[in-house]
């Protein structure tokens, strides 16, 4: 399998935002920021789960980077949850094996940080359902 072109919802601080980017196995990555005109900056990317709208990471890199890291975090269990806490079911180490593979590539990876307002599991039910329809 390989990641295929698609627009997702992302959740932001009040409502969903559609990007476009890339999807496989429930996740989603798109391009938050270009490198810089000089290169001193690396292109930075999102991984998203779909299901919530949430990100997981940024990953830090060119394509050639930046994709085996997101394939191989997609690959690692079974991301097709819904909401925010539909991992303790589904996928119930999904916080460890996400941070083992963070571990090995710190310079790349890092966390995208805590929800990002009070709003983000209503933005989670809304993009669940505009997902459903």
């Amino acid at each position: 399998m390989s990641w295929d072109p698609g627009d997702f919802l992302v959740a932001r601080a009040s409502d969903p935002s559609n990007v476009a980017g890339y999807v496989y196995r429930g996740l989603g990555i798109y391009q938050a920021r270009k490198a810089s005109p000089k290169g001193r900056q690396p292109p930075e990317w999102l991984l998203v789960h779909l299901g919530s709208g949430h990100a997981l990471c940024r990953i830090k890199g060119i394509v050639q980077t930046a994709f085996p890291i997101a394939t191989e975090i997609a690959e690692s269990g079974d991301w097709e949850f819904e909401s925010r806490v539909g991992w303790k079911d589904r996928f119930p180490d999904a916080r460890e094996k996400l941070a083992a593979i963070m571990a090995r590539f710190p310079k790349q990876t890092d966390r995208n940080g805590p929800a990002n307002s009070d709003n983000s599991e209503a933005v989670a039910r809304e993009i669940a359902m505009a997902r459903a329809t």
